[in-house]
């Protein structure tokens, strides 16, 4: 991947529960490929991470209970295999679960290994390797440019 299409800090923004740290990369122009979204409570703590890879998949690490809401995306052949409408009109969508080993496998790495900055995805990663995370996020380490 080109340094232009890594994954890059795009935005911090309040939420009503605490703030909301994304990190993308663009196909085109408002059309993500890859993204990453920590959430953060009012304390500064993650209470969750959802990765989405536009080869792979979708999943959630949720601070207290690991990686959960695996999905995968279906081929273009399940998803002109639906019905009338779906080959005349077709959509890739997520194709239902999928393993938390399929996520460390797959999906996790797509985003962790593309992104910009190597010091927030070894941050992340080692976040990942646990099922409960209390360490408050230093806020500073995020500008976004």
């Amino acid at each position: 991947m080109e340094d232009s299409d890594k994954i890059k800090l795009v935005a911090v923004e309040d939420t009503e529960s605490g703030k909301k740290i994304a990190f993308a990369s663009f196909l085109r122009k408002d059309y993500v490929a890859k993204s990453l979204v920590i959430y953060i409570d009012g304390n500064n703590i993650i209470t969750g991470i959802f990765f989405s890879s536009d080869v792979h998949g979708t999943v959630e690490w949720i601070n207290g209970s690991g990686l959960k809401n695996c999905h995968r995306w279906e081929s273009e052949d399940q998803a002109r295999s639906r019905s009338y409408l779906t080959r005349r009109y077709t959509a890739i969508l997520s194709d239902g679960s999928a393993s938390a080993d399929f996520a460390r496998d797959f999906i996790i790495p797509d985003i962790l290994d593309n992104m910009e900055n190597a010091d927030a995805a070894e941050w992340i990663a080692d976040i990942l390797r646990v099922r409960e995370y209390l360490v408050p996020v230093d806020l500073s380490r995020f500008r976004v440019n």
